[in-house]
Formats: C-alpha cells, sequence, structure tokens
C-alpha cells in the first residue's frame, strides 16, 4: 500500500514522457492529453499518500522529477513545436527559459517552501497547464511573451493558494459535516 503513492507519481511521470514522444511525431493533440493526465495523477499523489500514510522525501524528491518533465519539459517543447519555431532565437530562449526557471522553482520548493501554507511562486503545473493552452492559441508572439511571463511568475516570491490543500480541506470539512447529521 505505501508505494501506490510512487506508482501515481510514475504514472505521471510516464504521462510527460509520452508527451514528448508525441512531439516527436508531430502530434500535438496527443501531448497536450498527456499533460492533462499527468496533472490529474498529480493531483492525487500526494492525497493517496497523506491518506495511506506513506508520505516520503522520496516521493516528493520523485513528485518533482515527475512534475518538471510533464510541467516543464513537455509543454515548453509543445509551445516550441506549435508556435515559437517561427521565432528561432526568441523561441527558443523562451523554451529554455521556460524549463529553467521550472527546475528552480521545483527545487526551491523542495528546499525552503514545502511546508508553507501558500505556494511561493506560481506551481508548475499550474504553469505547465496555462502553456499547453496559450500553445493553441497559435500566436507565437503573445506565446513568447505568456513564456516569459510564466516563467517570472514561477521563479517570483508572489504567493499562490495551495489548491491541493484547500480541496482536501474542503471534502474533510463536508466529510465531518455528514458525519454531524
Amino acid at each position: 500500500m505505501k508505494h501506490i503513492p510512487c506508482m501515481i507519481t510514475i504514472g505521471n511521470f510516464i504521462c510527460g514522457l509520452l508527451a514528448i514522444r508525441s512531439l516527436f511525431i508531430q502530434d500535438f493533440y496527443t501531448a497536450a492529453f498527456f499533460i492533462f493526465v499527468g496533472m490529474f495523477l498529480d493531483f492525487f499523489d500526494g492525497m493517496v499518500a497523506r491518506k495511506l500514510n506513506a508520505v516520503s522525501d522520496i516521493g516528493k524528491e520523485l513528485d518533482s522529477f515527475a512534475d518538471l518533465i510533464t510541467f516543464g519539459v513537455a509543454p515548453a517543447m509543445l509551445a516550441y513545436n506549435v508556435a515559437l519555431y517561427s521565432i528561432p532565437y526568441i523561441g527558443i530562449l523562451c523554451t529554455l527559459a521556460y524549463g529553467t526557471c521550472g527546475a528552480i522553482r521545483l527545487s526551491r520548493f523542495n528546499a525552503r517552501h514545502s511546508k508553507s501554507p501558500t505556494f511561493i511562486g506560481m506551481p508548475i503545473p499550474f504553469a505547465g497547464i496555462c502553456l499547453v493552452i496559450l500553445s493553441f492559441m497559435n500566436n507565437s508572439i503573445v506565446l513568447a511573451v505568456s513564456t516569459c511571463v510564466l516563467s517570472y511568475l514561477m521563479v517570483s516570491t508572489i504567493k499562490f493558494p495551495h489548491f491541493k490543500r484547500l480541496a482536501v480541506e474542503n471534502s474533510e470539512v463536508e466529510r465531518w459535516e455528514q458525519f454531524k447529521n
């Protein structure tokens, strides 16, 4: 039972790899699909770990590696392959900046902020999903600017709500209310 959360996280990692593989064959919608499935798995791995009392340092590190691939590398490559390729030097710089800022954001989170009640900087899964959606606008200038903004937001000190914790707290409150009645 204690390995179930890590298996869910590995599913997230595999989704990121499959998204990248889809980009090699220019299948952009399948790549986006795998990123969204990875987001679904990422949402549940921590929740399952807490429910099964299987939270571990290895799980936390594995989650960061999976998130870097699924929400850092794959969305950046998708953005580049869909539109940023048309502005060669700027496009590649935006792609590299996004991936680098995602790695910095995850490292900083693990080192300093994992116990914080809010996120410091935009969480990489949220940034990744935003980048996927913006990629399909098919406007390279808007996408380049958006990629830079998302990159900055990930490494900024702006506080973002902890959506996973809010969802868990709300479900626990609902269960408590049902139990009381």
